[in-house]
């Protein structure tokens, strides 16, 4: 078993004792964000219809074993990922990134500094996560100023950090429908994720999202040229995600238009720049003393009355 400590700061804490509402928050935050993190690792993304297979489940359960004395720490203990799944883990071919000697609790923490951190190329977080991440503000909303993960390299979260993470969600272009070609490589998980390689020389990972799509007949498409239509997830950084897949079929004939990796469209507005500040030459100081005209009030008023 790995053992965890998370640590609350705050005038909301109650030495070993703790608020049943923040252990609930903080419990449901651990469980879920566990889960979301290794489906995005695992399945490619970290929420999707249906429920995760029950190893992640299992992954993302742990062991309430009590509170610390002289301050609130909740321990926990977990199971590694290779005592929850040893028929996944076993094989060393799937996804060697992920250590089946860590927990899920592990696999979180990793998703979470990278977003903390701002990593805007990242692949550990999405925008589903990240939505997760920022519901921690419901346990910082009873008097908790910060929160700390322990590990080997611990984790603080507080209230400026979690609008950070909000800042970091919306400056994610949004989704985008795409059709992209190249060579179908790297089936993984009964065939669910994909990896489409591009004339360009670049990668891009895919999902199954659609259940019309015949998984048997997708294996035999494994090395050939593929056209995939579907929908293009990105990056804060607007590079492409992953690509949910709604069709995939034999590519023919010349492809070269559509391999090459997708740029989003509509990029998010950052409402940052459009404040300009106001000078003594620009803006409403720029207007007052500029009329040209030499008319006189009587003459003015009746000329707006005539066009209003």
């Amino acid at each position: 078993m790995i053992q965890h400590r998370i640590r609350l700061v705050g005038p909301g804490t109650k030495g070993v004792r703790i608020s049943a509402a923040v252990l609930k928050d903080l419990l449901v935050f651990l469980v879920q964000g566990s889960q979301e993190a290794l489906r995005l690792r695992m399945e490619g993304r970290s929420r999707a219809p249906g429920k995760p297979a029950s190893w992640i489940e299992k992954a993302a359960d742990f062991d309430l074993t009590g509170f610390e004395s002289g301050s609130t720490q909740v321990v926990v203990e977990a199971r590694s990922l290779r005592e929850c799944a040893p028929e996944v883990f076993g094989q060393s071919h799937f996804f060697p990134e992920l250590d089946p000697g860590r927990s899920g609790i592990d696999v979180l923490q990793e998703s979470l500094r990278d977003a903390l951190e701002a990593r805007e190329d990242s692949e550990l977080f999405d925008d589903g996560l990240i939505s997760t991440f920022e519901d921690l503000d419901s346990v910082t909303s009873h008097g908790i100023e910060r929160i700390e993960l322990d590990g080997d390299r611990p984790l603080g979260v507080d209230h400026a950090a979690l609008g950070r993470l909000g800042r970091l969600r919306k400056a994610i272009p949004p989704d985008q429908r795409v059709i992209v070609a190249g060579k179908l490589d790297l089936l993984k998980h009964s065939e669910r994720i994909f990896m489409l390689d591009l004339e360009d020389g670049t990668s891009l990972r895919g999902v199954i999202s659609s259940p019309d799509i015949n998984l048997k007949n997708l294996g035999k498409l494994w090395g050939s040229q593929v056209r995939v239509a579907g929908t293009a997830k990105f990056r804060p950084s607007g590079r492409v995600l992953r690509v949910e897949a709604e069709e995939v079929v034999p590519a023919d004939g010349n492809v070269a238009l559509w391999s090459r990796t997708p740029n989003p469209v509509f990029a998010p507005l950052d409402d940052r720049k459009l404040r300009v500040p106001q000078g003594l030459k620009s803006g409403i100081s720029a207007i007052f003393g500029q009329w040209p005209g030499d008319e006189s009030e009587e003459e003015f008023s009746e000329a707006l009355r005539k066009i209003s």
